[in-house]
């Protein structure tokens, strides 16, 4: 029992992660769903309109959910289909019902794509796990089906695992965009905008795979057996997070060196070492904050955490340097009582775990994690990228 959520809502679902990875494409996205669960990704989840994506629920009422609406689930996609047919491919996504029912979402595609001509994906997600998993599963399952080997261009990068479920708007990225603008770098797949199938395709002719949250690493690492392109795990957080990227992109792509050297990245490392520091949220961007926190303001003592639960597929992923420091709780209240043993002076996490501390004299620093708190605070001023990141830390913290 002391695993249930009483103080904080769960991650979103896997589902409405793979969601949000599709909405980027040109796909004609149906759920297969009674219907409720289209709620949870329209109103819960997705803070972008989906009104600009072909996003689709099935309704089944309790008779059909039960027993099974393969054909009359088939006829309703056929139509759909027929007056959307912008779409470059069809995505067949699942929740709970055809999880407990026993229906097969991959014979359904197969069936959907035969009739169609269309390339049909299966996404069988369950809503049992996280958005992690929905993110990962759909971004290895995308590349898979549709990347091809192509040449390589030492200009080219690309940025893997980006959802607003993890970073937040794609404002907040706006800095990071900018600077490999000005490297003369090419993005492709910006995680701005839409991309169609061809721009996808593209991927597998950059030189290095920026990884921007542990969710797209599984997507990377097919990408660095099958098409030898590197990858590095890195949110640029702060000024050291940025000047590190400088320096890991001078190793691999084609940069001017003393790019590397721009001062207004420089960190500061303003000693505070009676300071004690708790980061909460998505792994990999929680351990980003910790090492701006630790070599931008100078704090000895900073601890990284996740309110998460493993799962099996992505069990490679949590073997990851980048992510060995993050201590994974499943159970809220072990949470609260592993923060309340450390004493920390500051926390940086999403508002809503500000209900695990109690009456505190914490300083607290909000950054919202969209896969928890959905759309609440999704609007609220805060920044974590290079220079912007650092001023909004700092205006916490001091620096």
């Amino acid at each position: 029992m002391r695993k249930f959520l009483t103080s904080v809502p769960s991650l979103a679902s896997d589902y409405s992660g793979a969601c949000s990875v599709l909405f980027a494409l040109p796909s004609l996205n149906l759920l297969y769903s009674p219907g409720g669960c289209s709620s949870a990704v329209i109103e819960c989840d997705e803070i972008r309109d989906l009104r600009q994506t072909l996003f689709f629920s099935s309704k089944l009422g309790e008779m059909e959910a039960v027993m099974g609406a393969e054909d009359e689930f088939l006829y309703h996609a056929e139509r759909l289909w027929a007056q959307n047919k912008q779409a470059e491919f069809i995505a067949v996504i699942g929740t709970p019902v055809p999880a407990l029912t026993g229906v097969d979402i991959g014979a359904i595609a197969d069936r959907l794509s035969s009739r169609t001509g269309l390339t049909a994906l299966a996404l069988p997600t369950e809503g049992f796990e996280t958005y992690y998993s929905g993110v990962y599963y759909t971004l290895l399952t995308l590349g898979k089906r549709f990347l091809e080997r192509r040449e390589k261009k030492n200009n080219q990068v690309n940025i893997v695992g980006y959802t607003p479920l993890s970073l937040g708007k794609e404002t907040h990225l706006a800095e990071l965009m900018d600077e490999l603008e000005q490297f003369g770098l090419e993005i492709n797949g910006s995680p701005v905008g839409k991309i169609d199938i061809e721009t996808f395709k593209k991927m597998s002719s950059a030189a290095l795979n920026l990884v921007v949250s542990h969710e797209g690493l599984g997507l990377a690492q097919y990408m660095q057996k099958e098409y030898s392109i590197p990858y590095v795990m890195s949110v640029p957080v702060g000024l050291w997070g940025m000047q590190r990227l400088f320096q890991v992109l001078a190793e691999i792509v084609d940069i001017p060196m003393d790019y590397t050297n721009k001062q207004r990245y420089a960190p500061k490392g303003t000693a505070q070492p009676e300071q004690r520091a708790v980061v909460i949220g998505e792994p990999l961007f929680a351990s980003c904050i910790a090492s701006c926190l630790h070599n931008d303001f100078g704090l000895d003592y900073v601890e990284t955490t996740s309110l998460m639960k493993m799962d099996r597929r992505m069990k490679k992923v949590y073997q990851e340097e980048a992510l060995s420091g993050v201590h994974l709780f499943e159970g809220e209240e072990a949470l609260a009582q592993w923060i309340d043993r450390i004493q920390p002076d500051i926390i940086v996490g999403d508002p809503l775990y500000q209900r695990l501390l109690g009456e505190s004299g914490t300083q607290y620093v909000p950054i919202p994690h969209v896969g928890l708190s959905g759309p609440i605070y999704a609007s609220a001023h805060y920044e974590f990228i290079g220079r912007r990141g650092y001023d909004y830390l700092a205006s916490f913290i001091g620096g």
